[in-house]
């Protein structure tokens, strides 16, 4: 009980300090993003939760415009040359929050410092199509020696490996932000408010870990003209209470991106009209470990006809209509259908109890031997582990143990390949196949975690990025997948959309297909009511 008023006390002061400054309408937004962020370096800003902090805090050479195309940012112009494969970035002027000049030498330093080998980041890839920059972070060439220079404080150069026709659309990505230079030289300066420096629309305020984080208008930002805001506060609540909060009119926003809807209230919401849906370049599917043994034992999941089994034994239908019920999309590819590879995949689901048996039989199990479906233990996951359980017990015979795993440590298990089945999903970093792709290109990937690894896959891969047209790359980017679907290192399970609730008021919130959500334009109607 004591925890319960505490938890309260707080809200309430934080709902309070909400109130509007003046009659025009409120200038403090209230949302919910579930758990604590993971991070707020941008170096390590993994997932949707952190990406989307990092882009509120910093800002990069380019960003994801209102209309959800990507346009320049704190680059002002820039020259491309003939063969597409040198970028030369000409700075627009620009602060850091503490009124330091932002200097093209802080793009590089902190690209250069992802590279080093002695920096943890799961996504140091990332900046690999930079000329030495894989060689960099194997500790094979010097970081001097890396693609990327400044002839002077508003001019960085890139260099690139081969021509990459969506580079520009990368720079949106957290890793290609700046740091001030006093973050490359405390270890800790992500977590503390007075140590934190930022150059994005906002500057952070405070962090109270596992409750709330605030974020103020950065004043010194170069468009701060534009940010509406005075404050944003980004609560840590489930779905149950989320959807309560926003009913009581304490939240101005609930669900997608960033949190997720009570699957059991998604219906009526949709009766109501209240239900909001958006694209989404997402899909939800099952990470497979495909090694040899797990635990000491033979591992049946390393048998692609037991895959191929599990993947045909899906009713899809029935999870998106029945269960999800938010307009989500059955995916029998990796790839969301938006992004136009039209992967042509022949299943036949009466060929799935066959498969299991072959395979069970060709390794010497034993059908009762239970499989194990891990996932993060939120109201979603378990949902849907428990309808494909039921299905899988009673299409194919196979008893499945569920596990709901606390999400940080289901984070590490999934990167030791310490599971059998785990649920996971991928949302676009930008608008191209191959940011799915690659996900999977190799089994030493931080983003793999499955063990699998084919090497005409590889190839397909490497080849589609020397194309030129892009018929011709999304031909081999096709290919590349048909692959993927018939080795079924994972099982996709749908592609996603955004239900989300927005307070009426609210205007001008940017919402990509990608999943970012971007708060700069934000603004309430003149005379909107306040929280309470």
């Amino acid at each position: 009980m004591a925890r319960i008023f505490l938890f309260c006390c707080v809200c309430l002061a934080f709902f309070a300090s909400c109130q509007p400054e003046n009659p025009s309408g409120k200038k403090c937004l209230t949302l919910n993003i579930g758990s604590d962020p993971q991070t707020l370096d941008p170096r390590k800003a993994r997932d949707l939760h952190t990406s989307t902090l990092a882009r509120m805090l910093f800002e990069g050479l380019t960003r994801v415009s209102k209309q959800g195309s990507v346009e320049l940012a704190l680059a002002e112009k820039v020259d491309v040359s003939d063969d597409c494969k040198r970028f030369v970035f000409h700075l627009r002027n620009s602060f850091w929050s503490n009124g330091d000049p932002v200097r093209a030498q802080d793009f590089a330093a902190s690209w250069k410092s992802a590279l080093d080998p002695a920096f943890a980041t799961d996504l140091a890839f990332q900046l690999y199509l930079i000329q030495g920059a894989e060689q960099a972070k194997k500790g094979e060439i010097g970081l001097d020696e890396v693609g990327i220079f400044t002839p002077d404080s508003h001019t960085l150069v890139v260099e690139l490996v081969h021509p990459t026709p969506y580079f520009l659309q990368l720079l949106n990505m957290p890793i290609f932000f700046p740091l001030h230079p006093t973050a490359l030289q405390n270890i800790n300066w992500s977590s503390q408010p007075e140590t934190y420096i930022g150059n994005g629309p906002f500057s952070l305020s405070s962090w109270k870990h596992s409750d709330m984080i605030s974020v103020q208008k950065n004043f010194r930002y170069w468009e701060a003209g534009s940010v509406e805001l005075d404050q944003m506060n980004l609560v840590m609540l489930n779905s149950d209470t989320e959807i309560r909060m926003f009913e009581e009119k304490k939240l101005d926003w609930a669900g997608s991106p960033l949190g997720s809807l009570p699957v059991d209230a998604v219906a009526h919401l949709k009766e109501t009209d209240q239900l909001k849906i958006s694209p989404f370049s997402g899909t939800y599917f099952f990470r497979v470990n495909t090694s040899d043994t797990w635990h000491g034992q033979k591992n049946p999941l390393s048998h692609p006809k037991l895959r191929q089994a599990l993947a045909l034994s899906i009713d899809r239908s029935a999870i998106v209509e029945h269960i999800l019920q938010g307009g989500h999309l059955e995916a029998f590819t990796l790839v969301p259908p938006g992004m136009g590879l039209q992967t042509r995949i022949v299943q036949e689901a009466s060929q799935a109890k066959q498969l299991c048996q072959e395979a069970f039989k060709e390794y010497g199990l034993d059908l009762n031997e239970p499989l194990i479906i891990s996932f993060a233990g939120t109201e979603r996951n378990v949902t849907i582990a428990q309808a494909i359980q039921k299905q899988w017990q009673e299409k194919l015979g196979i008893t499945i143990v569920l596990e709901a795993v606390e999400p940080k440590i289901y984070f590490q298990r999934v990167s030791q390949k310490d599971f059998q089945l785990a649920a996971g999903s991928w949302i676009a970093d930008f608008y191209d196949p191959i940011n799915f792709l690659e996900v999977f290109k190799h089994k030493q990937g931080s983003t793999n975690n499955t063990g699998w690894e084919d090497g005409k896959y590889i190839d397909l891969l490497n080849r589609s990025a020397l194309c030129k047209k892009s018929e011709e790359r999304k031909l081999l980017l096709g290919e590349a997948e048909k692959i993927l679907m018939e080795q079924m290192p994972m099982i996709p399970v749908f592609h996603y959309v955004m239900n989300f609730l927005q307070n009426e008021a609210l205007r001008d919130v940017a919402l990509s297909p990608i999943g970012q959500i971007d708060f700069r334009w934000a603004r309430f109607e003149p005379g909107s009511s306040s929280l309470r």
